[in-house]
């Protein structure tokens, strides 16, 4: 795919996947970033549980230098809302008490910007992590549509009458914007495909999926990014047999049809554990798991029997 026509001044411009210290993006993937930030797209990130969805944000943040990822993780009861602002009412209701606080009169002194709207009104260059979207009621995406579409938003808790005094106190009134020559933040956007999300939704988002890589090479490549973050020296022999059994469990673990397939932070894991415990490359890739093993591989109890059970099988044979 050719490259994004984003010019070498714009805040977001030049990510490539591979500057991280411990996340490697395919090609591929940098392009659609790269389309995205082109295009003032959120980015819609779905893929299986530990194959480094969140920590895309991360890599997209620490290469283009734009400083912490603002993050929210989505909860059941969260409201489209509540990544914009939060209104203190039980704090106003308790000054209410006391005759002597005139704070309580007014509305405004009680409202606060959160991550978002925080970040929409600074306008300055940040990544922004929406995490596991789905887990909201369905009317969380769509209440978020014009949010996403403009990167402006009114509070609706504040009166209208209140709104120069917001802005004198608060440094922002009724509708917040980003100030002009200001910059959106980039939205990155994660779903574990626990409910379908609506087609307006995903209408304005460019999506990606991210899969598991395939390429041991790259599996390696990434084992080492995270090892040399926290500064630990395994071995490439190691490294690279685990990598390979690794997807020997990983190919085995379909077959049974697991519940939760080990990903790449399992991986990580059990090379760390693998050189603590000094095991040798050549003994990788006949050893049997032990137990230690299989709790860093597999998260789920019937995995780790379903498994146990077709090695058994296959050694009595």
């Amino acid at each position: 795919m050719r490259k994004a026509p984003v010019s070498a001044d714009h805040p977001y411009a030049g990510f490539t996947g591979n500057k991280s210290r411990t996340y490697v993006a395919s090609a591929q993937i940098a392009d659609i970033v790269n389309l995205a930030i082109h295009l003032g797209r959120p980015l819609l990130v779905e893929g299986e549980a530990g194959c480094g969805k969140t920590r895309l944000a991360s890599a997209i943040a620490e290469e283009l230098q734009l400083g912490d990822v603002v993050a929210m993780t989505v909860k059941s009861t969260s409201q489209a809302a509540d990544l914009l602002y939060r209104f203190d009412a039980l704090r106003r209701l308790q000054d209410a008490q006391d005759p002597l606080n005139l704070s309580a009169r007014s509305l405004h002194p009680y409202i606060s910007l959160q991550a978002l709207g925080r970040a929409i009104q600074q306008g300055r260059p940040c990544v922004v992590l929406i995490d596991e979207v789905d887990k909201a009621d369905i009317d969380f995406p769509n209440d978020l549509l014009d949010v996403l579409d403009r990167f402006e938003f009114d509070i609706e808790d504040l009166p209208v009458e209140e709104s120069e005094a917001c802005l004198q106190s608060r440094g922002f009134g009724r509708h917040v914007s980003a100030p002009k020559g200001g910059v959106k933040p980039l939205v990155i956007i994660t779903s574990n495909r626990e409910k379908q999300l609506p087609e307006p939704f995903l209408r304005r988002c460019l999506y990606i999926q991210l899969d598991f890589p395939t390429d041991e090479a790259m599996l390696a490549d990434i084992v080492l990014k995270n090892l040399e973050a926290t500064q630990e020296a395994v071995s490439a022999a190691l490294i690279a047999a685990a990598v390979k059994r690794f997807c020997e469990i990983r190919q085995r673990g379909r077959q049974l049809t697991v519940q939760k397939l080990p990903a790449t932070s399992e991986l990580v894991d059990w090379v760390r554990v693998l050189h603590w415990k000094g095991r040798k490359a050549e003994d990788i890739a006949t050893a049997e798991l032990d137990a230690s093993d299989q709790a860093i591989l597999f998260k789920v109890r019937d995995d780790i029997r379903r498994y146990s059970a077709r090695t058994a099988d296959e050694a009595g044979q």
